[in-house]
C-alpha cells in the first residue's frame, strides 16, 4: 500500500465528489448536514465527551491530541480538507480519550451516528464507503505505530514530510514535535542538519 493511499478514502475528497454525482439519494442527504464554524484554537470535542458523530472537513485544518496523566500533550493526527475527523468505530457511540481542536479557522459538516445509521439503512452504498474509511484509518494507525517502533526522529521527521508535505507549512512547528514525539529543540537541530529553512514558529 502507497503511502498516498493511507490518505486516501472513498468518503474521502475527491472520490467522494464522484459519488454524491453518481447517487442522487446520497447528495440529497449530504445537503441536509449541518455546517460547523470553529475558530482556530476552538474543540470539536473534549476528553470525556460522548463521542456521537464525526465532521467531514469543508476547510480548515484541525488535529486530535492526547493528554497525559502528566499533563503532557501529544498530538495523534491532522486532518485537513477533504478528510473526515472523529474518534471510535461509527456509528457505535463511546466515550472520547482525546481532544480534537481546529489549528485553523475551520468548516466542517457533522453527520450524527443516528443520522448514519438511517442512512446506512437505507443507502447500502454508505456502508461500502464507511468500511472503507475504516480502512483506510486502521491502515494509518498501522502505519503511524510502526513508524513510532522503527524510527529515529529525524526518519519519522522525513516520512511526515512526504506522506503529509501538503500540510507542513500550515502546521507549526510545536504541533510538529508533538505529533512526532520529540521536543521543540530536538526537531530544529533535525531541520538544521536537514538544511531547511528556519524562521517557521
Amino acid at each position: 500500500m502507497s503511502d498516498t493511499s493511507l490518505y486516501d478514502c472513498l468518503a474521502c475528497a475527491p472520490h467522494l465528489l464522484g459519488q454524491l454525482d453518481r447517487h442522487p439519494q446520497l447528495a440529497a442527504r449530504w445537503q441536509t448536514l449541518p455546517r460547523r464554524e470553529y475558530a482556530a484554537g476552538q474543540p470539536l470535542l473534549k476528553a470525556g465527551q460522548a463521542v456521537e458523530r464525526v465532521w467531514f472537513v469543508a476547510c480548515g485544518l484541525v488535529r486530535v491530541a492526547h493528554l497525559s496523566a502528566q499533563g503532557v500533550e501529544r498530538n495523534a493526527a491532522f486532518h485537513a480538507e477533504g478528510s473526515w475527523v472523529g474518534w471510535g468505530t461509527p456509528p457505535f457511540a463511546t466515550t472520547s480519550p482525546v481532544d480534537i481542536f481546529a489549528l485553523e479557522p475551520t468548516q466542517v459538516l457533522e453527520l450524527g451516528y443516528a443520522e448514519l445509521r438511517l442512512w446506512q439503512a437505507e443507502l447500502p452504498l454508505v456502508q461500502e464507503l464507511l468500511s472503507d474509511a475504516i480502512r483506510a484509518v486502521l491502515a494509518r494507525s498501522a502505519q503511524r505505530e510502526a513508524e513510532l517502533l522503527l524510527l529515529d526522529a529525524e526518519a519519522r521527521y522525513r516520512a511526515f514530510l512526504e506522506q503529509r508535505g501538503e500540510l507542513a507549512e500550515r502546521i507549526p512547528l510545536h504541533h510538529v514535535a508533538s505529533y512526532l514525539g520529540i521536543t521543540n529543540v530536538a526537531l530544529s537541530r533535525i531541520r538544521a542538519r536537514m538544511g531547511v529553512v528556519r524562521g517557521r514558529r
